[in-house]
Formats: C-alpha cells, structure tokens, sequence
C-alpha cells in the first residue's frame, strides 16, 4: 500500500503482512478481476498498479495485458516492493516492475499508461484527493482509471456480535490516527469526479463468508493492529486479547457469516 509522506500505516507489511494481503485478495480478488476485465484490460495495455503492496494485483494485471503490455507497481514501503518482486520473479512473470515511491508523487512518467488501478489505497491516506489527481495525470487521454476501496462501516456478523462490532469500530479508529477516512467508499464517486473525469461508472461488491481460513481476517487485523491501537489509548491489551478469542470463535462456526468491508468500485475514462 502506497501513502502520503508522513502516513502512518497501522497494519504489517512486508514478510509478516504477506499471508494476510493474500487472504484478503482470495476475498476481494474475484470483485476486482470482474471490474478489470469490464474496465477493458486486454494484451498490449500499460498499466499501473498504485498502492500495489505485495503485488498480487499487479502480477494478475501482467498476464492478462501479455504479451506486449507491462504492469508498473508502485508502492511506499521498499518491504512491500522487495516481497512483490520476490513473488514476480518465482511465479516466472517478466513484464512487471516494482518501483518504491509515494501514491501522490510516483515519478512515474505523465500521459503514458493506459489503465491506473488502486484498491484499499485512498482510504489510508490523508490527502487521497492528491493521489487521485497523480492517477489522472498518469493516464493518457482515453485510458482508463478504476479505483475500489472500502466502506468499514458496512462490515456485519449474522447473528449478530458485539465483538466483530467492536472489532471495526477499534479498525476505524485506528485508521483515523492518520486523518485518513475509512468510509472514503461513501464519497469516492463524487472524489473521482472533481479529479476532473465527466462522468464515471460505479458498482458495489460486498463478500460474505461462511467458512474458511479468510474469515479469520478480522481477528488477525486486529491483532497486527493491537500496539498502535493501544499506543494511542483506544484500547488495551486485554481487550483485543478477549476480542480475538471471540473473533476465532465465530470464525469456526459454519452458521455465523461474516460481512466483508462494502467495497465502491469506479471506473472513469480520461477525455481525449
């Protein structure tokens, strides 16, 4: 995940948030592959990944604009750029690069890339509108942005919990340390628009899991997020502690279904 200068991440990255950012593109993967593929993503394409952490979405956009189109992955953390281009480089794929870089200043060359792409970027972020505006400029004229990301407040447990419940309520919290908005997904359309695109077309994807090692996600959230969250006095080690029992709990019982984050999902078309 790419920030702003001075962004203060609550999550793991690199080696130890690897197996997580896996899990969470076994749930949202499918949504997100649905949307490339109605955003045009097709063999000769140049595309950039923006916030591509690990670079799960990056390798999956470098096969499918091959051959004769490349994917560049940008990302703040060099431990995250290490790890995509590990995992580039085992899996055999040769047309995406990795480059370590802030999302609102990649340094990446202006009007060259035909598709930029970012998912549960700009709701980390303190100035997203500047990020939005370093995506446009990216495009040339008739390439295509599409962003995703999150609305944390539509994450449900049926029956319902109060330990999920407070489980996103700590994450919300966490997330705005930084002055970053967690429920940026509410206000994404109107953001895609002021970044100077006419019109755009939005869609909605929300996953629901019953069983499986990915609903274990919220709990393991928490648990990489307990030493800010209790540096900055929203909660305390027994606390998280009690909530992760119940989250693992919950997670086991194949009558409990767990509401994933209400993911806004945009496409837009720079004017020529």
């Amino acid at each position: 995940m790419t920030a702003d200068t001075g962004y203060r991440y609550i999550l793991a990255t690199g080696d130890e948030g690897e197996h997580r950012l896996e899990l969470v593109h076994s749930v949202h993967g499918p949504d997100t592959e649905k949307l490339l593929e109605r955003a045009g993503i097709r063999p000769g394409l140049r595309a950039a990944d923006i916030g591509s952490g690990i670079g799960v979405v990056s390798c999956w956009m470098a096969r499918n604009v091959a051959p004769g189109g490349e994917v560049v992955g940008v990302d703040i953390s060099e431990e995250q750029v290490r790890v995509a281009a590990r995992r580039a480089a085992q899996m055999k794929i040769d047309n995406v690069t990795f480059v370590t870089a802030t999302s609102d200043a990649t340094g990446l060359e202006r009007a060259s890339f035909d598709l930029v792409y970012a998912r549960f970027l700009l709701m980390h972020l303190p100035n997203p509108e500047a990020t939005l505006n370093e995506m446009a400029a990216l495009l040339r004229p008739g390439g295509t942005l599409v962003v995703e990301d999150g609305d944390f407040e539509g994450p449900y447990c049926s029956p319902r919990s109060s330990a999920y419940e407070r489980c996103f309520e700590l994450y919300r919290a966490g997330v705005r340390l930084s002055g970053a908005d967690p429920l940026i997904g509410l206000r994404l359309t109107n953001m895609v628009l002021n970044a100077g695109f006419s019109r755009c077309d939005v869609s909605i994807a929300q996953p629901v899991l019953r069983e499986g090692e990915a609903k274990r996600l919220p709990e393991w959230t928490l648990v990489e997020a307990r030493d800010k969250l209790i540096e900055a006095g929203l909660t305390t080690d027994e606390e998280i502690t009690a909530i992760a029992v119940q989250l693992r709990r919950l997670a086991a019982d194949t009558t409990t279904r767990f509401g994933m984050a209400v993911m806004t999902q945009v496409r837009a078309v720079k004017a020529a």
